[in-house]
């Protein structure tokens, strides 16, 4: 299973293996709120408009800079990946389309 993004012929997924990422976003919700948010609609479909990507982006260093001493060696690479998808939107003005299973 995956959530699945696309935005302008780009796709991203968020893979159960890659769900982590939002536990450690839980342990701050208030830091995090589209994190969050986007947890609480993983299995939906919807979208994400280009400013809700640029907070992403922000959230995601965040998270990184608060966590990423203790979360492992993959969160690097997540958050990069994630952050450069979700920057790409916001710098384009590109909405997200989401698609959860």
């Amino acid at each position: 299973m995956a959530f699945d993004l696309y935005a302008d012929g780009r796709h991203e997924a968020i893979g159960e293996q890659d769900a982590y990422v939002f536990s450690l976003a839980s342990q701050a919700p208030g830091d995090f709120p589209q994190l969050n948010a986007l947890w609480a609609r993983f299995y939906e479909v919807f979208n994400i408009d280009a400013e809700q990507a640029g907070a992403l982006v922000h959230e995601l260093l965040v998270l990184y800079a608060r966590y990423g001493a203790h979360a492992g060696k993959g969160l690097a690479p997540l958050v990069l990946r994630l952050a450069h998808f979700f920057s790409t939107a916001h710098r384009t003005g590109t909405a997200i389309r989401c698609i959860g299973d």
